[in-house]
C-alpha cells in the first residue's frame, strides 16, 4: 500500500531495460512511458469530473430510500467519496502504472477480486465477490462496447512500443482494474463499493472515451503507428457483440452453475418432472460453427417473432394454478427446437426458475397466476441480456422484485378483489400487451408499481402517525405505574395492618402515578417521604417518651393524609373509612400496644404466562395494545432459535403476521419503534386499527405460533438460492 501511494504522487514507473526496443534503440521505452503517464493524468482528469456526479447520485438515493439499511449504505459511499475523492483520483491513476508495468513485463494481473467458480463458494443469498467481479466485467464490456476501435488502437499501439510487433495490451480490463483497486483501496463497506463500481459502469464510456482518444492522438502525433486500422488484427478475446457474447462474459458465473442445474435436471428427468429439457449441443459459451452473423441475427428474430405471439396469446388463467407448460411448449415447438445452445440453455434456465416460484408457498395463487403470465417476457429478457441472472439492479429483476415486496402484505391468502392484486394485474398486462425487446417499459412499470406501494405505506404510516401518540401516551401510562409499584414494592411486603396496605395500594398508588405523568418530582418525593412516616406510626413503641414524641407529629401527618385525599377527590364514605382505620391504628399505638397486622400471603407466580391486549381509541383511530400481564414470568427462550433476538433484530419496514381469531392470520408492517420502552407500533394499509405490542409479549407469541416475522427475499432471489441450493445437494 505504501508502494502504491508512492507512486501515486510521482507518477514514474522505471522500465526494465529488457523492454526497451530489441533493435537496441531506446525511443519506443521514452514513447511508452510519456504515453502511459500522459494516460495517467488524463485518467485523473476523466475521474475528478465524474466523482461529483457519482456522489451526488449516492446521496439522491439515500433520500429517496425507504429502508434505514439503503440510507445508511448511500450515505456512508457519500460522505467516503466526500472524505476521499482527491486520493481515489490518485490511486486510479497508481493502479493504471502498475498495471500497464505489469501487461508489458507480459505477467499474470493480479485481480483485485477473485471470482468463486463453483457453488460451493457462492454465497446463495448476495452473491457477494461475485457481484463486484461482475460490476468490473461490466465496465470493461461497456467499454469495449463504446469505445471498440479506441480501444484497439491504443492496446495495439502500446503494445508496439512494449516491442511486440504482434498482439496488443487489454486496455479495457486494465481500465476496469484500475478502477476497482482504486476504490477497493478507500474504506468502503463491500456494499458501498459494488454501488460505486456500479455507477462508474453506468458513465465509464462518457467518461473515459475522450482520454482514450486523446491517448490515441498522443501516440499518433509521436508518429506510432499512424495509419493503424481496425482490421490490422483482432482483440484476442474474440469478443463478438452478440447479446449472447456479452451475457456470456457479464454473467458467467451464474449462468454457468444455473447451466449445471438444468444438465442434472436432464439426466435425471424421470426423477423430476417438468425440470428436464436441457438441449444438447456444444459446451457452454461455444459458437455455433459455419453459421454468419446475418444467419444467427435472422434466427433470433423470427424466435423473437414467435415469442411476440406467444406472449400475446397467453390466456388470463386467475384461477388455475399456474404451471411453466407455456415454456415447455415454446421449448417443443419448431422455433424453440431452432434455438442455438446458449438460447435453449436460456429457456430451461427460466422454466426451471419459474417452476421453483410456482412451488413457493409463501406466495399465494392468485400472485403465482400474475406471475406466470411473466414467463415469455422474461425469457425474452433473459435471451438478450444474460446479466440478467446475476444482476439484481435489472429492470426486470427490479419488476419481479417489486411485485414480491407486494406479496409480503398480502401473504398466502391473497384475493382478487384485494386492490395490490388488481394493481399487480394492470402492470402485467401492460406488459404483455407492449413489451418487444426494449427493457425500459420494465423500468416505466417498476416505477408505476413503486407509486404504488409508496402510496399504501403513506396511507400506513398516517395511521401510525395518528396511532403513535396514544402509544406513546399508554407507554408513558404503564411507565408510570411501574415506577409506582417500585416505589411502594419494600413497604407493601412488609406485614402491615390491612388499612395501610389498602391506602397505599390504591390511594397513594395512584398519586405517585400522576406525581410521575406530570414530572412533579418534588411531589414525588413528599408523596414517597409521607408513606415511609405513616408505614413508622403504625409500628408498635413501648416506650413511653417515644410516643409522646409520636403524639407531636402525629397531627402534620394525619393532616399530610388528608390534604393528599383531597387532591384525589376521594369520595367521602371512603375517606372516611381509610381515616377511621388510621385512627384506630394510631390509638393502639399511643396505648402502647400493637396494632393488629395482616398475615402476609407470598404470590405464585402464574405457570405460564399471559397475555393480556385492550383497544385505545380516539376519534376514529383504534389500537390495539397487546402486553404481558407479568413480564417476570416471561419463560427462558433462548437457545437454537432466539425469538428474542429476532424481535430486537425487527426495523422499521419489516412484516410480521398475527393470528386473529376471526380472520385467521394477518399481517402489519412496523411503523414505529417507542424509544422508551421499544414498545413496537405496526399498522396495515387496508385497516385502520393499528396494533402496539410489547418486545416481551412479541417473543411470546412467537414462540407460541400465534405470530411470526415474515421473510422478505424477493420472489426471483428466493427461485435462484433454491435452484442453487439443489445444486449443492445434487
Amino acid at each position: 500500500m505504501a508502494a502504491i501511494t508512492a507512486m501515486a504522487h510521482d507518477n514514474v514507473i522505471q522500465f526494465p531495460d529488457a523492454m526497451r526496443d530489441p533493435a537496441g534503440g531506446s525511443d519506443r521505452a521514452r514513447t511508452l512511458r510519456a504515453s502511459r503517464d500522459f494516460m495517467a493524468q488524463k485518467l485523473r482528469e476523466a475521474l475528478r469530473a465524474l466523482l461529483p456526479e457519482i456522489d451526488e447520485e449516492m446521496l439522491t438515493r439515500g433520500d429517496l430510500a425507504d429502508e434505514r439499511e439503503l440510507r445508511s449504505l448511500y450515505y456512508g459511499a457519500h460522505e467516503t467519496l466526500q472524505q476521499n475523492g482527491t486520493r481515489i483520483e490518485s490511486l486510479l491513476a497508481a493502479n493504471w502504472l502498475r498495471l500497464v508495468d505489469e501487461a508489458v513485463r507480459g505477467g499474470d494481473r493480479q485481480k483485485a477480486a477473485s471470482r468463486p467458480t463453483d457453488a460451493d463458494e457462492l454465497q446463495l443469498v448476495e452473491f457477494g465477490d461475485v457481484d463486484e467481479d461482475l460490476a468490473v466485467k461490466a465496465i470493461a464490456s461497456q467499454l469495449l462496447d463504446g469505445c471498440e476501435d479506441g480501444l484497439f488502437a491504443a492496446g495495439r499501439r502500446l503494445a508496439y512500443l512494449a516491442g511486440r510487433d504482434e498482439g496488443s495490451i487489454p486496455v479495457a480490463e486494465i481500465l476496469a482494474d484500475a478502477l476497482h483497486a482504486a476504490v477497493a483501496d478507500i474504506g468502503f463497506s463491500a456494499p458501498a463499493r459494488l454501488e460505486v463500481l456500479r455507477a462508474v459502469g453506468r458513465h465509464a464510456v462518457r467518461c473515459l472515451a475522450p482520454a482514450i482518444h486523446e491517448a490515441n492522438a498522443f501516440l499518433v502525433g509521436r508518429n506510432v503507428l499512424p495509419k493503424l486500422r481496425r482490421s490490422y488484427t483482432r482483440l484476442p478475446t474474440g469478443k463478438t457483440k452478440t447479446a449472447d457474447a456479452l451475457g456470456a462474459v457479464d454473467a458467467g458465473d451464474v449462468f454457468a452453475l444455473l447451466q449445471r442445474l438444468v444438465s442434472t435436471g436432464a439426466s435425471a428427468a424421470a426423477g423430476a418432472p417438468g425440470r428436464a429439457g436441457l438441449m444438447t449441443g456444444e459446451p457452454f459459451g461455444a459458437q455455433e460453427h459455419g453459421v454468419s452473423m446475418a444467419t444467427m441475427a435472422l434466427a433470433m428474430e423470427q424466435v423473437m417473432t414467435s415469442l411476440d405471439a406467444l406472449q400475446r396469446s397467453m390466456p388470463v388463467a386467475v384461477n388455475a394454478t399456474p404451471t411453466t407448460n407455456l415454456l415447455r411448449e415454446f421449448r417443443n415447438s419448431d422455433a424453440g427446437q431452432s434455438l442455438g445452445h446458449l438460447d435453449a440453455v436460456t429457456a430451461d434456465i427460466v422454466a426451471t426458475l419459474f417452476d421453483f416460484i410456482f412451488d413457493d408457498p409463501a406466495i399465494a395463487d392468485p400472485i403465482k397466476a400474475l406471475i406466470g403470465r411473466m414467463q415469455i417476457p422474461v425469457l425474452k429478457v433473459a435471451m438478450l441480456d444474460k446479466s440478467f441472472f446475476s444482476s439484481k439492479a435489472h429492470p426486470a429483476r427490479r419488476l419481479l422484485d417489486g411485485i414480491s415486496r407486494a406479496a409480503v402484505r398480502c401473504g398466502p391468502g391473497a384475493g382478487h378483489d384485494d386492490p395490490l392484486y388488481a394493481r399487480v394485474a394492470q402492470i402485467i398486462e401492460h406488459l404483455q400487451n407492449e413489451f418487444k425487446q426494449d427493457t425500459s417499459l420494465f423500468d416505466v412499470l417498476c416505477a408505476e408499481l413503486d407509486t404504488f406501494l409508496d402510496s399504501q405505506e403513506a396511507t400506513a404510516d398516517e395511521h401510525a402517525a395518528k396511532a403513535a401518540p396514544l402509544v406513546a401516551a399508554q407507554e408513558q401510562r404503564e411507565m408510570a405505574a411501574q415506577a409506582a409499584d417500585q416505589a411502594l414494592a419494600g413497604w407493601l411486603a412488609m406485614p402491615l395492618p390491612a388499612a395501610v396496605t389498602d391506602l397505599l395500594s390504591k390511594e397513594w398508588r395512584s398519586q405517585l402515578v400522576r406525581h410521575y405523568l406530570d414530572a412533579d418530582n418534588e411531589a414525588w418525593t413528599a408523596a414517597v417521604g409521607t408513606v415511609a412516616e405513616l408505614v413508622a406510626s403504625v409500628q408498635p413503641r413501648p416506650d413511653v417518651r417515644e410516643r409522646r414524641l409520636f403524639a407531636a407529629k402525629l397531627p402534620m401527618l394525619v393532616k399530610r393524609v388528608h390534604d393528599s385525599l383531597d387532591r384525589a377527590q376521594v369520595p367521602d364514605a371512603r375517606r372516611l373509612a381509610l381515616i377511621d382505620g388510621l385512627f384506630s391504628l394510631h390509638a393502639a399505638v399511643l396505648r402502647g400496644g400493637s396494632p393488629q397486622v395482616a398475615t402476609a400471603v407470598p404470590s405464585t407466580p402464574a405457570a405460564e404466562p399471559e397475555i393480556a391486549s385492550e383497544v385505545i381509541e380516539q376519534g376514529d383511530t383504534q389500537v390495539k395494545n397487546i402486553s404481558l400481564v407479568d413480564v417476570a414470568v416471561l419463560p427462558e427462550t433462548r437457545g437454537v432459535f432466539d425469538v428474542v433476538d429476532e424481535v430486537a433484530d425487527l426495523k422499521r419496514g419489516d412484516w410480521v403476521e398475527f393470528l386473529d381469531a376471526e380472520n385467521g392470520f394477518v399481517r402489519y408492517r412496523l411503523a414505529w419503534i417507542s424509544p422508551q420502552r421499544g414498545i413496537l407500533l405496526f399498522t396495515n394499509p387496508l385497516s385502520p386499527r393499528a396494533l402496539s405490542i410489547a418486545p416481551a409479549a412479541l417473543a411470546l407469541q412467537i414462540r407460541r405460533g400465534d405470530a411470526a416475522v415474515v421473510s422478505v427475499e424477493p420472489i426471483f432471489d428466493r427461485a435462484m438460492n433454491r435452484a442453487l441450493e439443489s445444486l449443492k445437494a445434487a
